[in-house]
């Protein structure tokens, strides 16, 4: 099984795999361009030239399905524990986390489905859920995974991983997340950087490993 709960077809099933990348494709670009409410099974199964059987034989719901989308949007950006190599020096790892998290959060893909999901809390809260679960959840535990491996071998100090992970991750967010949310115009790439290595900064000293005496 994968992380995600959905079994891993590989070898042997060529057709299968494909089949199975196509309503992943299908489904991510029709729940961004018409909502998680005005996109049906049907709508996917059209979409990715599959039966409605096929899809539900895949990922058994449209819930389920939106949130692999989501796993795998996330993982396509760079922040998934098959990407992140957990032996990196935090000078060289921290940096890389937080650009591809700034470019994650202005993905026009994420801010789309962020969107659903704001709107969709009254009537759909699962999905909400499984935003949160597949999406903000899994990025903090990968990084407070890593931030754990970093203060056992004594290159940071960080009592409280997970707490670290969401100082870090929210405060990443800043002006230029803020800016794409609403469409406006977004900061210059320098201003942009300049506040990334700030945060970078900021976090590496609050939590660089105590000098013994």
């Amino acid at each position: 099984m994968s992380e995600t709960g959905y079994e891993t077809r590989t070898r042997g099933r060529p057709r299968s795999e494909e089949k199975r990348r196509r309503i992943l494709e299908a489904a991510t670009r029709l729940f961004t361009e018409q909502g998680y409410e005005g996109t049906s099974v049907d709508d996917i199964a059209a979409a990715a030239g599959v039966s409605k059987q096929t899809v539900y034989s895949h990922y058994e719901s449209k819930e389920n399905l939106f949130g692999v989308a989501v796993s795998e949007k996330c993982k396509a950006s760079g922040m998934d524990r098959s990407v992140i190599d957990m032996e990196q020096p935090p000078e060289v790892l921290v940096p890389d986390v937080a650009r591809k998290f700034v470019d994650l959060l202005k993905s026009p893909e994420a801010l789309r489905i962020y969107a659903i999901c704001t709107s969709s809390t009254g009537s759909h809260p699962r999905i909400s859920e499984l935003f949160y679960r597949y999406g903000p959840k899994k990025t903090v535990d990968v990084f407070a995974d890593y931030l754990r491996r970093q203060n056992d071998t004594g290159q940071l100090a960080v009592p409280d991983p997970d707490i670290a992970a969401w100082q870090f991750l929210c405060m990443l967010k800043g002006e230029a997340h803020m800016r794409a949310q609403f469409g406006l115009e977004p900061l210059s790439e320098d201003r942009e950087q300049a506040y990334i290595d700030h945060c970078v900064a900021v976090f590496l000293r609050a939590y660089a490993p105590r000098q013994a005496g």
